[in-house]
């Protein structure tokens, strides 16, 4: 079998996992949790490769475990950086915003976050804004065969990055670290679950596999499935006793 042209590395940031992929250029997906850049430059040792490599830095969405080295990445690197229009003011304003919850949990971690979370984040420009559907990583001349992907759903603009393998890179569309969730499955914060499904069945129609979530490790896509079809009853039972 022929091997892949590229490959791809997982660095957590805090809380956040980012991912490399290297290809005929490096991409970086996502830019960790405020306070961590150490973090990225250890891995970034480990792995022997040099921040200079990474040509686009690409976080899913705005939220502030995403962006919050982004500004200290990006001198590092001196990348440029693309985000989805939706999310590029938190970016650039430095003040991102939290989703809400979806689940009693989740609605325990936003109120528990709107008190006690008010990180600092660096307001950094944004160089590529992305106003399309889906953009080819191989059309952009990364040399990496996959597609930048606007799902929305946990935020109005995030992304996912689809590999044609199978790999799906889902920044905080789907969730597996114990602090949010005790399995892996769908959010447990967004802001409209009926986008996140419309989106995840989007990927899964356009060959979706595996899933590697921000937060925790990954999970195959017979998870999602399942927790679209739990998600789907439970709407209908709410539909049919609130007609």
């Amino acid at each position: 079998m022929r091997r892949p042209s590229y490959q791809f590395h997982r660095i957590p940031v805090g809380i956040d996992n980012c991912y490399l992929l290297c290809g005929e250029r490096t991409i970086l997906i996502d830019a960790g949790a405020p306070g961590h850049v150490k973090d990225f430059m250890r891995d970034m040792d480990r792995l022997g490769i040099s921040p200079r490599e990474i040509d686009l830095i690409l976080p899913t969405h705005g939220h502030a475990d995403h962006i919050g080295c982004l500004r200290q990445i990006q001198h590092l690197t001196g990348a440029r950086i693309a985000m989805h229009e939706a999310d590029c003011h938190w970016a650039e304003s430095g003040s991102p915003g939290l989703p809400p919850g979806v689940t009693l949990w989740g609605r325990l971690l936003h109120g528990l976050g709107r008190v006690l979370y008010r990180p600092y984040i660096h307001p950094c420009e944004v160089h590529y804004v992305i106003t399309t559907a889906r953009s080819s990583l191989m059309g952009l001349g990364y040399g990496i065969p996959g597609l930048v992907i606007h799902t929305p759903g946990h935020s109005a603009g995030s992304v996912c990055i689809l590999l044609d393998s199978g790999e799906v890179f889902a920044g905080d569309m789907a969730m597996n670290a114990w602090f949010l969730r005790s399995t892996p499955g769908l959010p447990v914060l967004a802001e409209d679950m009926s986008l996140v499904i419309q989106s995840w069945k989007r990927l899964i129609r356009m060959g979706a596999r595996h899933v590697y979530p921000a937060h925790g490790t990954d999970f195959p896509i017979a998870v999602i499935r399942r927790e679209i079809d739990i998600w789907e009853a439970k709407h209908m039972a709410f539909q049919n006793t609130n007609p």
